[in-house]
């Protein structure tokens, strides 16, 4: 299941955002002003953020410079939705420019924005996970790149996220374990801490259930798949 941060002022718009999203299959949380929305996505690590750009104590823009500062936090993609019309070409270049993946103007078209949220998942999923190709199999795991889909024992588990879905499949395609090094470098670039890490494999072990969280062990230099 993604997961999804709005961060927005408004709070019958997050409801009704709430609603939506969530009937999607979306696991979706809130923020109603800069400060709390960045807080949120360091300690929460969603996999896609939803900005609103006129926020108290931080505006938007200010959140998304923040994000593009810190390692653990620029490859998150961002859609922004806004009611600012004043220069609103200006305002699109400068957003972009600091890696916005889509823009929205409100008021929001909801089904506007499920389609473009799972764009950007799926999009964001062959370019960070796993390319999609044949399944991969270790012991009683079994991994489909295309669907993102988790099957133990040939019985459906889940279906990740696409960095959640990476670690997994990272882990999947070797005998033994893999450093965390390695899967920073390749998961989220270099420069990636490993606190993004530590979260990640966190949530993807919640996505399994307590009894296929165990198959992932953590080493002395990283995690390792036991199938």
């Amino acid at each position: 299941m993604a997961r999804l941060l709005s961060i927005e002022d408004d709070p019958d718009l997050q409801h009704l955002l709430g609603l939506t999203l969530h009937g999607h299959g979306y696991d979706i949380h809130y923020a109603f002003n800069g400060r709390e929305g960045y807080e949120k996505i360091l300690s929460l690590v969603p996999d896609l953020v939803l900005l609103d750009l006129m926020l108290p104590l931080l505006n938007g823009v200010e959140v998304l410079k923040l994000m593009r500062e810190n390692p653990a936090a620029r490859e998150t993609p961002v859609i922004v939705m806004t009611a600012c019309f004043d220069q609103l070409e200006f305002v699109e270049s400068s957003v972009k420019a600091l890696g916005v993946v889509e823009y929205l103007r409100k008021p929001v078209q909801l089904e506007e924005l499920v389609r473009l949220i799972k764009r950007v998942l799926t999009a964001r999923g062959d370019v960070n996970g796993a390319a999609a190709g044949a399944p991969v199999r270790k012991g009683v795991v079994r991994l489909d790149p295309r669907s993102r889909a988790v099957w133990i024992d040939d019985r459906l588990l889940a279906t990740l996220a696409p960095k959640r879905f990476a670690v997994l499949h990272a882990l999947a395609g070797n005998r033994g374990g893999v450093t965390r090094s390695r899967l920073l470098r390749d998961i989220w670039g270099a420069r990636a801490d490993e606190n993004v890490l530590e979260k990640t494999v966190q949530r993807l072990r919640e996505d399994l259930g307590p009894e296929a969280a165990r198959l992932i062990q953590t080493t002395g230099d990283g995690y390792e798949l036991i199938g």
